[in-house]
């Protein structure tokens, strides 16, 4: 090799090797397709469309460059079947993306071969969806919320904010019966009773049928936005300040819109480090190999405002670890 060929071999090689890791492991003039499964309605999916693509965006995963998102719905609410899964496995996906329980099962049943990742998934082991968090084993890893657990950290606040509570009131939407196991033993042992119903069973209402079951505090089983249940939301918050009931949301949106009070992960960053995990498989990695993502960042956010509107007087402990607090 010449001076001129060495001296442009070494250029070359070093412009390379400056070159960002995310580029670098991407095969030119590729494009890549994703497919989104979601297990629920199309709004509810809306408002976290931007926060992935902006977060694949990071990782070299531009759409309308080299990358196509297809998305995918529950035709029927909340009650999923297999065909949008199918549909997306048609298009031939280098990976899919799934979101929520339903989905996640759904796609399972489709394939054992195409890259899963999950998002807003309490348990997937218990789910069945890998063989342990530390080493996924199949097609399948992802991102968990941690739901169940969370939802006994508000059954504690629920304490917190009224030592003397006695009954919990609990709206859910599809949830079986074994899900709420931990949050009954937890209430147990606090010497709380609970009042599980079905979100939209109630003639009366969610707030109307707690009030009528001697209910202190309503702790919904759900995640309004993530579901598509945004006005069920909307209407709980109204029902709530017309009738003084404390309510304690998974999710800051409904806080945002007039809740009391929340705690539980921020839904975007999830779908966000869904897509962390969503570019590294499209980088080559597998699935089996990428331990899951367990939450470990939470929020709590509180109302003051909601609080007098109630006559809730927010205990000090509360607000100095809130995450913020809107007054």
């Amino acid at each position: 090799m010449g001076h001129i060929g060495r001296r442009q071999f070494l250029i070359a090689t070093s412009a390379l090797l400056a070159a960002p890791r995310s580029t670098r492991a991407q095969q030119r003039g590729r494009t890549y397709r994703v497919g989104v499964l979601f297990g629920a309605g199309a709004e509810g999916l809306n408002r976290y469309r931007s926060a992935l693509s902006e977060q694949l965006a990071v990782h070299g995963f531009t759409v309308s460059e080299n990358l196509e998102i297809e998305y995918r719905f529950s035709r029927g609410g909340y009650s999923f079947n297999e065909d949008p899964a199918s549909e997306l496995l048609a298009l031939k996906p280098d990976a899919i993306l799934t979101l929520l329980n339903q989905a996640t099962q759904a796609a399972q049943t489709a394939t054992r071969t195409v890259p899963i990742i999950f998002v807003w998934v309490a348990d997937p082991v218990a789910s069945g969806f890998v063989q342990s968090y530390g080493h996924p084993g199949g097609n399948i890893t992802g991102t968990t919320n941690r739901f169940f657990e969370l939802a006994v950290k508000r059954l504690d606040l629920a304490r917190e904010l009224l030592p003397n509570l006695k009954r919990v009131a609990v709206p859910y939407v599809v949830s079986p019966s074994h899900e709420r196991l931990e949050l009954r033993k937890a209430a147990k042992q606090l010497g709380i009773g609970l009042t599980e119903y079905h979100l939209v069973a109630p003639k009366n209402g969610i707030v109307g049928h707690a009030v009528s079951e001697g209910a202190e505090v309503i702790i919904p089983y759900v995640q309004f936005t993530a579901l598509g249940y945004s006005a069920h939301g909307e209407q709980l918050v109204r029902a709530a300040l017309e009738r003084r009931m404390p309510v304690i949301f998974a999710g800051r949106e409904m806080v945002e819109l007039g809740g009391l009070m929340s705690y539980g992960t921020n839904l975007s960053d999830d779908v966000r480090r869904g897509a962390d995990m969503l570019a590294r498989v499209l980088k080559g990695e597998k699935p089996a190999n990428l331990p899951v993502d367990q939450a470990a960042r939470f929020e709590l956010v509180v109302n003051l405002k909601t609080a007098k509107a109630i006559g809730i007087t927010i205990p000090q402990s509360i607000l100095l670890r809130a995450d913020r607090v809107i007054e």
